[in-house]
This record gives structure tokens, sequence and C-alpha cells, in this order.
């Protein structure tokens, strides 16, 4: 997040993992993030194996996606399967398809 003024409002981050040490990983990084803005950063972590499961059925990732707004972009990443399923969930809760970068 830049210092001072800036555009962003928000930034949400949705960490799925399938084991919950997966998050010691970089927990440290997000944390010291979360005190410098805690007002505009939002983290969630949820440890799930979506490989067996839909996004839609996981009342965790659902309540921490955002409603699109304008202005709003969501950035996807990790394997391949993710990204796919990510992208399609956020196409089908209403995010424009220019507005998801999905990075490999």
């Amino acid at each position: 997040l830049p210092e001072g003024s800036s555009s962003v409002q928000l930034v949400s981050v949705l960490w799925l993992c399938e084991n919950t040490k997966d998050f010691d990983i970089a927990d440290t990084q997000l944390e010291a993030e979360y005190r410098k803005f805690p007002s505009k950063l939002a983290v969630t972590c949820v440890d799930d194996d979506l490989r067996k499961g839909k996004m839609e059925d996981n009342k965790d990732i659902v309540e921490a996606i955002p409603e699109f707004l304008p202005g709003t972009m969501a950035i996807v990443t990790g394997p391949r399967s993710f990204r796919r399923k990510a992208k399609n969930y956020l196409l089908n809760q209403g995010y424009p398809s220019d507005t998801i970068c999905v990075m490999e």
C-alpha cells in the first residue's frame, strides 16, 4: 500500500491453504502490513482444500470476497486449477473480466 494519500481505499487479501501451517510463510509480513494500514487492509486466511469443493460452498470465502464496485480489481494467483476456479467464481459474482488479473 502506498504511503500518504492514495486512491486505494481497501485491499482485501484472501489466502487459501489446505494446511494451516502454510500460513506461516508470510504471516509476519502480512501482520506488519496490517499494523501499518489497519483501515485499508483486510486479511482473511482460510484452510480448505478447494480441489474437492466449490468456492461458493465455503462461507468464509464468500464473506471475504467483497461485492464488485466500480474501481475494484481482483488479482488471482496460485495453482492453475485454483486460478481457473477463482476467476470463474469472481465472474459469477459480477466481476467484469477486465477487472480480474490472473497471475501465473
